[in-house]
């Protein structure tokens, strides 16, 4: 505990206690260290309601936390019902149901540690799991002394230990541990490998296979984290942010190695992915986007993520704000003020030459009123097939090409709003005018047109 500084003196610390053997010794030794570091325990039980006998776990461990006078919390979950809730292994509901559980505690008691029961041979198995699973060297690195979920810090002071040195302590201290019968069961993968494999390879390969994946999940630990390290200043300096978006030079990003480039990409999609949903093949696809260099790409990250390619930029977007949507033409109001989708508005003037402000801003179009076909001005969004004459050009072109030479990103090119008549595309706004209708020395009167975001109220 004092070399990976688990905990501090006079914290308040939560510690998980299902009863057995791991962690009634956890419990046993903070109690030990109580005095000395001055700590205030609270004993956290959850109540699984898979076995018969859970009531009675639930009992017993109230009963160590009172004749040792600590603080005692519990719940009662239904595994199997939260498993078919969640569409989710039983496991995986447990392991959810614990941590919902021991946040709630630390909150309460406004304590920032939990104190858990993992051992050596947890992390044997954990490795090997990790390696016939397939993984890298996050995975390799097992579990961690400690680690960080949401604000709090768990810890695992018994990492060392292995399951025979901890049920020695308990006959050491006259400890009665209870015994979890489903851990003698093989239909759940841990198990078997724990009664199976793991004994196997210790008699036909290594007597201390479990201390030899032990180590290599500490020597993967210290790889991990001097990689993260590296990974995280090497983000901030390639990383541009905004509102609701992350840019990435990919220059810089495909010079780097695979190791780093794919742990800078896996942080810059955290805020936008859960973790658990994103694969290795979705970071090889945003690496192969990036390396490919070609403008318009674009990789579907879980939970409708996503990230596109423009230019020299990896642009990662979450859904909400990468939707696109067209919207059907609307007749704008001349004069008078015309509100758009998406909380935008385009007023229409009509006034005299003399009467205009030189130069407009790119929000502000002049036309020559009296040059215009005649129909109604139109706004919105791009259609196939669209074409422009933009101010200043030779001809007219696709809306796509010149859409494209002006770098407008592809996701604000279908909602980016057109002033037409015809189909004539008379100002693409915040962008340029067409050419036919711009005014000139014989312009006598001018059709003013002023894009504007609306400011909504809070």
């Amino acid at each position: 505990m004092n070399k990976r500084n688990l905990l501090k003196e006079g914290e308040t610390v939560i510690a998980a206690v299902s009863g057995g053997p791991d962690s009634l010794t956890l419990l046993h030794m903070l109690r030990c260290l109580s005095s000395e570091l001055n700590l205030n325990i609270v004993v956290a039980h959850l109540n699984h309601c898979l076995r018969p006998e859970a009531d009675r776990e639930e009992a017993e461990v109230e009963k160590i936390a009172s004749k040792w006078s600590l603080t005692f919390e519990s719940r009662v979950v239904d595994i199997r019902n939260l498993k078919k809730e969640k569409g989710i292994s039983e496991e995986e509901a447990g392991r959810l149901a614990r941590y919902s559980f021991l946040s709630e505690i630390a909150n309460k008691y406004n304590a920032s540690r939990i104190a858990l029961g993992h051992h050596l041979d947890d992390q044997a198995e954990t490795v090997l799991l990790n390696i016939i699973r397939g993984t890298g060297v996050d995975g390799l690195a097992g579990i961690l002394p400690k680690k960080k979920r949401g604000g709090l810090l768990l810890v695992r002071p018994l990492l060392f230990l292995k399951r025979c040195e901890i049920e020695d302590y308990c006959r050491q201290n006259n400890l009665s541990p209870l015994t979890d019968s489903s851990n003698l069961e093989t239909n759940y993968t841990r198990n078997k490998m724990r009664l199976e494999l793991i004994p196997q390879l210790e008699e036909q390969y290594n007597p201390r296979v479990r201390e030899a994946l032990s180590g290599l999940a500490e020597l993967a630990a210290s790889d991990r984290y001097f990689l993260n390290n590296l990974a995280k200043k090497k983000y901030f300096e390639m990383a541009r942010f905004g509102k609701n978006e992350t840019n990435i030079n990919r220059h810089k990003l495909i010079s780097l190695s695979p190791a780093l480039s794919s742990r800078i990409l896996r942080i810059a999609v955290k805020k936008y992915v859960i973790s658990k949903q994103l694969g290795r093949q979705h970071i090889k696809q945003v690496l192969d986007l990036a390396e490919s260099g070609k403008t318009g790409g674009q990789v579907t990250l879980p939970g409708g993520a996503c990230v596109y390619l423009y230019y020299d930029n990896l642009i990662i977007k979450q859904a909400a704000f990468q939707k696109q949507e067209k919207f059907e033409e609307i007749e704008l109001n001349l004069p008078g003020k015309t509100f758009l989708p998406g909380g935008a508005s385009i007023t229409a003037r009509i006034l005299n030459v003399e009467d205009l402000v030189w130069s407009p801003s790119k929000y502000r179009a002049y036309l020559d009123y009296d040059r215009l076909p005649p129909g109604h001005l139109m706004v919105r969004s791009r259609w196939p097939g669209a074409v422009f004459h933009p101010h200043g050009a030779a001809g007219s072109k696709k809306l796509k090409s010149f859409l494209i030479d002006q770098k407008v990103p592809l996701s604000r090119r279908d909602n980016l709003p057109l002033v037409t008549i015809q189909d004539k595309v008379l100002w693409v706004t915040g962008i340029r005018i067409a050419h036919p209708y711009r005014i000139s020395d014989q312009t006598k009167r001018v059709l003013l047109l002023e894009y504007k975001k609306l400011r909504l109220s809070k």
